[in-house]
């Protein structure tokens, strides 16, 4: 094994608690991740080469683990077999959620993004525009392709709704998955969540500010500074919630998409062997899972 060869990668799906993931990975003391949570190697810029891929993991000598997180690894038709050939043995971290409710998410981050403009800002219209809105939803599709490549003892699925009502639990499932020691102080950081600045300059500002701090090991510093009165306000008063922006699903739209995923969901728990915590698409009659 290459002396910054990547023992792990997760792969998605976009909106779906990847940034947790990279959240809980960076505070792993015998784990080391990206700079950048996205590298994007086995589906944008394999053209570059393993020695391209594993500058971006330099300086983790010695460390028993590392990687990085790229949700267009999960959708990309060849990542899977590209992924394997690199390392056969690579832990495989996939982190799902309600594929309808990740649908809108997206919509929102593509609407904070700027992505999308006029008509398109209403999400049944946007749905025409953007078919990856569906179609990164369909993970019993794109999930078998990982399965074809890699061992079902590879591959470790974590539901967003799980994540969230057992946050610091969830956390040592990923640890415990790499043979690390659990996080001593855990610091459970939220991100991505659908909002936008009003003042982007000084949004970015901050949020560098905060970043530079974690990297030198201040996380529950930066907490602390968040909460206070006045930067808390400040912070406040400088987001505009999307969902303010963009009117919400219609009723009709979520019943259609429900009915899109529910083979894709029922492909998907036999594929992991275990139901997905989404009631929409439990049976009837059959226990309500966390969610």
């Amino acid at each position: 094994m290459r002396e910054f060869q990547a023992t792990f990668v997760g792969i998605g799906g976009q909106k779906c608690a990847t940034t947790w993931l990279y959240g809980v990975l960076r505070q792993c003391p015998d784990a080391a991740v990206s700079d950048e949570k996205e590298v994007d190697f086995f589906s944008y810029y394999f053209d570059r080469g393993y020695e391209w891929y594993e500058r971006h993991f330099a300086g983790t000598a010695g460390r028993r683990h590392r990687g990085e997180i790229s949700p267009s690894y999960l959708i990309h038709p060849a990542a899977p077999a590209r992924a394997a050939a690199y390392n056969p043995d690579l832990h495989v971290f996939v982190t799902l959620r309600d594929p309808v409710r990740r649908a809108f998410s997206n919509h929102l981050h593509e609407a904070r993004k700027g992505h999308v403009s006029g008509a398109n800002l209403v999400f049944e219209t946007a749905l025409d525009n953007n078919p990856l809105y569906l179609d990164q939803g369909r993970y019993a599709t794109h999930l078998a392709r990982w399965y074809d490549h890699f061992p079902a003892d590879r591959i470790h699925v974590l539901f967003q709704e799980e994540i969230t009502a057992d946050r610091a639990g969830a956390a040592r499932a990923v640890t415990d998955v790499l043979g690390l020691a659990p996080l001593q102080d855990f610091l459970d950081l939220r991100a991505n969540e659908s909002v936008r600045y009003r003042n982007p300059a000084l949004g970015t500002a901050l949020w560098r500010l905060g970043r530079a701090a974690r990297d030198r090991g201040l996380g529950r510093l930066v907490e602390h500074a968040k909460a206070a009165p006045g930067i808390r306000q400040l912070r406040s008063a400088n987001r505009e919630a999307m969902t303010e922006v963009v009117d919400p699903m219609a009723p009709e739209t979520e019943r259609r998409l429900e009915a899109f995923y529910a083979d894709e969901v029922a492909a998907l728990e036999r594929l992991v062997g275990r139901p997905a915590p989404w009631p929409r698409f439990a049976p009837a009659g059959a226990p309500q899972a966390v969610g």
